[in-house]
């Protein structure tokens, strides 16, 4: 298995965390596995099958060093081959490189063993490329429409979207599923294709709204000199039982008629991360009351009986809670008058105070008392103070309505 961890490494810890945490989850499976991480692929495969450790890890810049006393085995190179070469005294991979490097391949290696150890040796020291090449999943259900002549006009292609879907989603009502991947595929004339994937939140077949969701990224397909045949993939699908549609959704149920077209057209325009909803979660402190979850997500397990805060919460929570300037009352009076953001606010009501004390197992902080507050001009404030007489604080941590 060959995984690209470009940009990934630090998600786990960095690449020697990363590296070793993979034969060590397997294992508990059952699994005996082992690793390499390195600058190419050749001598990433080479330190999984012949470094000194069921994890190893060449360093950027160090693979020629790394890979020197290697067998040629470590080239992926064919057992004649290697036959050949151990005959000859060809033990390791600085050997064979020295002897490529002492004549001219074209009448000495190529001459003798054919082009493929030159290939892997530049191949395992990054001098050629060698692409990753990923496994793409064969697609669940399929629909394909050839023409006679290319096609390239937006008219044109928006027609074939059309109609690939409402056969893609026949076959998914006749086999009860929903797709939840997408990918349109354009066979262009001159031999090459360009294509469109999206996702959607929940299993869906209908065709109109796969059309809907496929319209607003048209533009970016290229159709080149013409296409002359289109594939539409449901490459992932989920069972996605008959309904009638008639009757209505019964209270609670996830997915809220037409919500979930709707929200897959939100995360095809502006990404899953941000189309979100929030769900309550177990704190008293409020920056940590609530979660993000998938808009259409089930809740997990461990969240579903979390019960939002008794007394009424901001509808805007800063990020951070921000410093004001205020004149209280001492030692338990609300603020009379505040400075936030250069701005003066008397203040005509107040309610409180609320504590909030922080979790007894996260770092020591001083408890908070919460004011919800009125200023003159109607606005109505989220306020706190921390500390003692002596030290006293106070911040804005949210905005009601």
């Amino acid at each position: 298995m060959l995984l690209d961890a470009t940009g990934a490494a630090h998600l786990f810890g960095g690449e020697a965390e990363w590296l070793a945490a993979i034969p060590h989850e397997l294992g508990r499976f059952g699994l005996q596995a082992r690793a390499g991480l390195a600058d190419t692929i050749g001598a990433a495969w080479a330190a999984a099958r012949y470094g000194a450790q069921a994890a190893t890890r060449i360093a950027p810049g160090e693979t020629r060093i790394a890979l020197a006393d290697y067998p040629p085995a470590a080239l992926r190179l064919p057992p004649d081959i290697l036959g050949d070469l151990d005959r000859l005294g060809l033990r390791r991979i600085a050997d064979l490189e020295a002897l490529v490097r002492a004549s001219d391949p074209r009448r000495g290696l190529d001459a003798r063993f054919g082009p493929e150890p030159l290939r892997r040796l530049r191949q395992a020291f990054g001098e050629i490329d060698e692409p990753l090449d990923p496994d793409i999943p064969v697609p669940a259900m399929r629909a394909r429409l050839a023409f006679a002549e290319p096609v390239s006009t937006p008219e044109d292609i928006a027609r074939i979207v059309e109609r690939l879907a409402l056969e893609l989603c026949a076959k998914l009502e006749a086999a009860e599923l929903g797709l939840r991947r997408a990918r349109l595929i354009a066979l262009r004339v001159d031999g090459t294709a360009t294509h469109l994937a999206l996702g959607t939140s929940k299993p869906m077949r209908d065709a109109k709204a796969l059309v809907r969701l496929f319209a607003e990224h048209l533009p970016k397909l290229d159709p080149g000199f013409g296409i002359d045949t289109a594939l539409l993939d449901a490459e992932i699908a989920n069972p996605l039982s008959l309904r009638q549609s008639a009757i209505a959704l019964p209270d609670g149920d996830p997915d809220l008629g037409e919500l979930a077209p709707l929200v897959d057209r939100l995360i095809n325009r502006l990404g899953a991360a941000n189309v979100v909803r929030l769900a309550p979660f177990e704190s008293h402190i409020p920056e940590r009351a609530q979660i993000r979850l998938p808009a259409l997500g089930a809740v997990p397990a461990h969240l579903r009986n979390a019960k939002p805060p008794a007394n009424p919460r901001p509808l805007r929570l800063l990020a951070w809670p921000e410093p004001i300037e205020a004149l209280a009352e001492l030692p338990d009076g609300p603020p009379r008058r505040f400075r936030w953001r250069k701005r003066l606010h008397d203040v005509v009501r107040a309610e409180g105070p609320e504590r909030i004390a922080p979790e007894w197992w996260r770092a020591p902080a001083p408890p908070r008392d919460y004011f919800a507050i009125d200023d003159r001009d109607g606005h109505r404030f989220w306020v706190y103070r921390e500390g003692a007489a002596g030290g006293l604080r106070w911040f804005l941590h949210g905005l009601f309505a």
